[in-house]
C-alpha cells in the first residue's frame, strides 16, 4: 500500500476553505455553493475569504451579509442567536429567513452598505421568531463594512453580542421598585381607611385597638396572597377558592355595622398555585383603588362581587357604588392599573373591562379555565 504523494496532501490543504472553523467551517466546505446566489468558492474574491477565515473561529457572535442580496454566512458563535433559522439560512439571502424583522434589519445593512459608515447600537432591540414563537429580543451591536478585492464595500460584518437577560433583568428590577414604591403608599391610604373603620364601629378604646389589629393582621394575610417572590415568579402554594380568595384580600375592609358593606357570591370554584398570586394582585389593587378613591372611601360605599364560568372562562363583576359620583372616565392610567393588566392579561391570558359609570365602577375580568386552575 503506497502512500499519498506528500506534493498532492500539502496542496489539498491549502485548497480547502475554509480551514477550521468549527461546525461552521464544516459547513461551508460541504454546501454546494454553485447553487447559490454567491456561486462557486473559487469565483469568490479574496477579501471575502480573508473575512471568512477571520470571523469562523471567533469567539464572538459575527454574521456576514455579502452583496446586494446580504448572503449570510456566520459562525458557531452566531448560530444559536437564531434557534431553528440555523443551518438552512447558511448562504441564503437574509431576506428570506429574517423576514419577520426585515423591515428592520435592512435599512440598518443598507446604511452601511451604501455609505460604508459603521452603525452601532447597545441594547438594541428586534423582533425576531427563532424558537416557533415571537420574541423581543436585544442585542448590542456593530455593523461594520467591508470592502470587496476593488475597494468598493462589498458586505456587511455584523458582530453583536445578545443581551436580552440583561435587559429584562433590568426591567423586571425597576418593576419591583416601582411596586415597591407604589405598594408603600398604598399602605398608608389603607392603614388610614382601616382606622376610619375602626373609629365608626368602636365603643371604647380597647375595642378600636382590637379591630385595628384584626385588620392589620388581615391585610398581612392579603398581602402574602398578592405577593410574587424577588425573581418575579409566583410563589407555590396551595390551591385556594375563588370566595376564599376574595374575602381574604377584603376582610381588612369589612365594616361590622354594615356586612352588606361587602358581598361576594359564586359557586365554589378552585384557584390553583400559579394563578393565585395574579388573580389576588388584580383584586388587591382593586380594593385599594375602591378606598382610595372609590366606593369604599365613602361611609355608605358598597362593592358587590359576582363570579360564575361561561363556556370555557372563568368571570368576575365587581361593581361599586355609593362612592364619589364619578363625571369622566380617567384618562390617566395609574401603575396600580398596570399591575392589574400585567396580571391578568401577561399572567393569565386574560381580559379586563373597566365601565366608568356615573354611580361607579363596575370590573369585569375572564379568564380561560385552564389557566384559573394551573
Amino acid at each position: 500500500m503506497t502512500s499519498a504523494d506528500p506534493d498532492t496532501s500539502q496542496q489539498n490543504r491549502v485548497d480547502a476553505f475554509p480551514i477550521g472553523g468549527g461546525k461552521m467551517g464544516e459547513l461551508v466546505r460541504a454546501l454546494d455553493w454553485s447553487k447559490t446566489r454567491l456561486g462557486p468558492i473559487s469565483a469568490w474574491p479574496q477579501s471575502l475569504k480573508n473575512t471568512i477565515n477571520l470571523m469562523l473561529p471567533a469567539r464572538a457572535q459575527i454574521v456576514l451579509f455579502w452583496g446586494p442580496e446580504y448572503i449570510a454566512l456566520y459562525n458557531d458563535a452566531y448560530a444559536p442567536t437564531i434557534g431553528d433559522k440555523h443551518p438552512k439560512a447558511l448562504g441564503q439571502p437574509a431576506r428570506e429567513n429574517w423576514t419577520e424583522l426585515w423591515d428592520d434589519l435592512e435599512p440598518l445593512l443598507r446604511r452601511v452598505l451604501e455609505t460604508g459608515e459603521t452603525v452601532f447600537a447597545k441594547d438594541r432591540p428586534f423582533y425576531i421568531e427563532r424558537h416557533g414563537y415571537p420574541e423581543n429580543v436585544y442585542f448590542d451591536i456593530s455593523y461594520s463594512p467591508v470592502c470587496d478585492d476593488a475597494g468598493k464595500v462589498g458586505g456587511v460584518l455584523c458582530i453583536v453580542s445578545e443581551t436580552t437577560d440583561r435587559v429584562v433583568a433590568q426591567e423586571r428590577q425597576r418593576l419591583l421598585l416601582r411596586e415597591t414604591n407604589h405598594r408603600l403608599k398604598n399602605v398608608f391610604a389603607m392603614v388610614d381607611a382601616m382606622i376610619g373603620l375602626s373609629a365608626r364601629s368602636a365603643q371604647t378604646p380597647q375595642m378600636f385597638a382590637q379591630a385595628l389589629r384584626g385588620r392589620l393582621a388581615a391585610l398581612l394575610r392579603a398581602k402574602e396572597l398578592a405577593r410574587p417572590d424577588i425573581t418575579g415568579a409566583e410563589r407555590a402554594s396551595d390551591s385556594i377558592t375563588v370566595e376564599t380568595l376574595i374575602r381574604t384580600i377584603l376582610q381588612p375592609y369589612v365594616d361590622e355595622t354594615s356586612r352588606d358593606r361587602i358581598r361576594a357570591t359564586g359557586p365554589h370554584m378552585m384557584v390553583g398555585p400559579a394563578s393565585a398570586t395574579s388573580l389576588a394582585l388584580a383584586l388587591h389593587e382593586s380594593a385599594t383603588n375602591a378606598v382610595k378613591y372609590g366606593a369604599l372611601s365613602e361611609p355608605n360605599g358598597s362593592i358587590a362581587i359576582e363570579w360564575t364560568t361561561q363556556g370555557k372562562n372563568f368571570q368576575l363583576e365587581w361593581k361599586e357604588a355609593g362612592g364619589p359620583v364619578i363625571l369622566a372616565t380617567p384618562k390617566a392610567r395609574g401603575f396600580g392599573s398596570t399591575l392589574t393588566e400585567h396580571s391578568i392579561v401577561g399572567q393569565l391570558a386574560g381580559k379586563i373591562e373597566y365601565d366608568w359609570q356615573r354611580t361607579g365602577l363596575t370590573l369585569k375580568i375572564a379568564v380561560p379555565l385552564n389557566r384559573l386552575s394551573a
